[in-house]
């Protein structure tokens, strides 16, 4: 289900960069019909089931987890906050539409499906290492919490670029705005050139997280793993963002920047939780000593 969920921010950035966002001008039907016919209707359309999909997937996720894991507060917490996002996702897609895809509905919708995303790796990871030893709380572990905050700031300001027309505003030129270190400079500017230099800190700070994962988790192979991933999946962007400005700014390299950056989001979820996630508590103090040990 994040996986789907990636998959539908994709298509997502899709939908906008093809300018698809009104081909369904209603909702939740489509001119108000459950099948439309036209270019940018189907493209809308192909958006609204697959998120239909996710709605069945993420519900009958939560279903499964409450038959089966109903007394263990460490999922089924997660559980509620999922369906919450789940419920707000659905209620952002609808205002978004109804507004004519004004700028911050948009952006609050992008938003909302990261969060949803990072909900349901929650879930998964916690899921998927039911008796993993208990979370530390040391400087790692805050490094990665303030990273991923850092990180989905950044994916609002990336969507608050392109939804904005801010994506042309410092030209041609990179790592330089309009061949300026300090450009003259308006609203899109400064929103052009924010992102760049929060991209730019973050790039860092993602070769750092996966210099302290060796050094402060080595031998934790899922989080060694997870940390090369996202070290990799951010050189990624910052190649594709030097593409999009420097040679090709086509709706192609718009969309696979779009949908690495939510890939991106996923697996520094994956990270955070694997970080922090702590274990279900041993049911005897042999037990307990075991793990310490």
């Amino acid at each position: 289900m994040a996986l789907l969920g990636w998959v539908l921010m994709t298509i997502g950035a899709f939908v906008r960069a093809s300018e698809s966002g009104l081909g369904c001008p209603d909702w939740p039907t489509c001119h108000g019909q459950l099948v439309a016919g036209g270019h940018h209707a189907m493209i809308e359309e192909l958006h609204r089931w697959v998120a239909a999909v996710l709605v069945v997937g993420v519900v009958g996720l939560a279903l499964m987890v409450v038959r089966g894991y109903r007394r263990e507060r460490r999922l089924t917490r997660p559980v509620v906050w999922m369906l919450a996002l789940l419920a707000l996702q659905v209620v952002l897609g609808g205002v978004t539409v109804l507004l004519k895809n004004i700028a911050w509905t948009v952006v609050a919708h992008y938003g909302g499906a990261a969060l949803l995303v990072g909900s349901i790796t929650l879930v998964a990871v916690r899921l998927a290492f039911p008796d993993a030893a208990p979370a530390l709380r040391d400087s790692f572990s805050w490094l990665i919490g303030w990273f991923a905050a850092l990180s989905f700031g950044l994916l609002l300001a990336g969507s608050t670029l392109a939804n904005t027309g801010s994506d042309s505003a410092c030209g041609k030129g990179f790592p330089l705005c309009n061949g300026s270190l300090l450009p003259s400079s308006n609203h899109l500017v400064v929103t052009a050139y924010v992102h760049r230099v929060w991209a730019g800190v973050l790039l860092v700070l993602a070769l750092w997280v996966l210099f302290r994962s060796r050094r402060d988790r080595a031998g934790v192979a899922p989080i060694e793993l997870a940390a090369g991933v996202v070290a990799v999946l951010y050189l990624v962007q910052a190649a594709l963002g030097f593409l999009i400005v420097g040679v090709s700014d086509s709706r192609a390299t718009e969309v696979l920047h779009s949908s690495i950056g939510s890939l991106t989001w996923l697996a520094l979820a994956t990270l955070l939780w694997l970080t922090w996630t702590p274990a279900r508590e041993p049911a005897n103090p042999d037990s307990l000593h075991r793990a310490a040990a």
